[in-house]
């Protein structure tokens, strides 16, 4: 770990930053062996790490530490263990789950319930042990007195700088890691969240066009030309599904939205165990151009899209979208990913928001 913190010199971070918050907050994500970061556009960070990946005989195990921009900010941890072979732990067994530091004993931990995964919160003594040692090799451990989980040191340090950095308290009093001697006047304050007004919509298609339909060409056409912009397109993009015959177009699906405006929707991918459909705002008229807005769509209703994608076939990890019609167009306000593939619960553990948004 040492020799990760020393790569990471503040010319490194520099180099592996997003564009953040130059004028307004913007959600990002970093990853690092077995850890990983996400910050949300209210500026609050949440860091998880995880068992180690690389020894199958550990149990699933997880730390989140989660902390609000602005000064004087607390770091707040929560826990999640798992079992690969059993659906709960015994009720007695549960209240006797210590916190371990480098083989130090440091106390019980609270926990929610007894069923897997078993979830609980560090107190703040536990909290400031662990994140003294984040510089350092820290052995990380939960255990009762016949079982044990352990999470993985490996990525730490980078992760924690890197929080550091993003909420621009390197080499100040409240920095993680790199700390030094200037106040927190300077870093950054937290941002509201997003405040979206939603107007609903028809609820289901008013017109449906097939392949062989004649507006059918020309309308795909409009909307394949729109397309994300930049690095996001991606090879193939919204071919649609796969036969014997290669790619076939699918249905367009058309919505009416409001202020003379459709949804048009269709079929873009299917893979072994996601699928996920384009959306396109245009005129009602279905001339002029199209404005993209995802091909990773999972539903549509009353003006919400909603994209739920599986990061493995057994359904422990998840990226969640969302966006709302406000009348004019969709807004995102939902960009989640729920943890590391790392078994320890289906649909995953933790809510890891790069937007964070109250819809009205």
């Amino acid at each position: 770990m040492k020799s990760i913190f020393a790569l990471l010199s503040i010319g490194c971070i520099s180099a592996i930053s997003t564009t953040l918050w130059a004028q307004e907050m913007k959600g990002m994500s970093f990853a690092h062996e077995d850890w990983e970061l996400y910050c949300s556009n209210t500026g609050t960070c949440r860091a998880a790490g995880y068992q180690s990946d690389e020894d199958g005989e550990l149990e699933p195990a997880s730390i989140l530490l989660t902390r609000q921009a602005g000064a004087k900010q607390p770091v707040r941890a929560e826990f999640a263990l798992a079992s690969f072979e059993q659906d709960s732990l015994a009720q007695q067994a549960a209240k006797t789950i210590h916190f371990y530091l480098n083989g130090r004993d440091l106390g019980l931990v609270k926990v929610d319930s007894h069923e897997f995964p078993v979830m609980g919160k560090l107190s703040d003594s536990q909290v400031n042990a662990l994140l003294q040692l984040a510089v350092h090799n820290a052995k990380i451990e939960f255990k009762t007195e016949d079982l044990s989980w352990q999470i993985s040191d490996v990525g730490m340090t980078a992760v924690l700088l890197k929080m550091d950095d993003v909420q621009k308290r390197v080499n100040t009093v409240g920095a993680l890691i790199q700390k030094g001697q200037n106040s927190e006047a300077q870093v950054h304050a937290a941002t509201p969240r997003l405040q979206v007004k939603q107007v609903k919509t028809a609820n289901s298609p008013y017109l449906t066009l097939e392949p062989q339909h004649r507006q059918y060409q020309a309308l795909y056409k409009t909307l394949i030309s729109a397309q994300p912009k930049g690095d996001e397109v991606p090879e193939g993009f919204c071919e649609g599904v796969y036969s014997g015959d290669g790619a076939e177009p699918q249905p367009i699906q058309l919505y009416k939205l409001s202020g003379q405006k459709v949804l048009a929707s269709t079929l873009c991918w299917r893979a072994a165990y996601n699928e996920g459909y384009g959306m396109w705002v245009l005129d009602a008229s279905l001339k002029g151009p199209a404005t993209f807005v995802t091909e990773t769509a999972s539903d549509f209703s009353e003006g919400q899209i909603v994209s739920g994608q599986k990061g493995r076939g057994i359904g422990d990890c998840w990226a969640i979208a969302e966006w709302v019609w406000n009348g004019q167009q969709f807004v995102q306000t939902m960009d989640r990913w729920t943890g590391m593939c790392r078994g320890l619960a289906a649909g995953g553990v933790w809510y890891l928001d790069k937007i964070e948004a109250d819809v009205k």
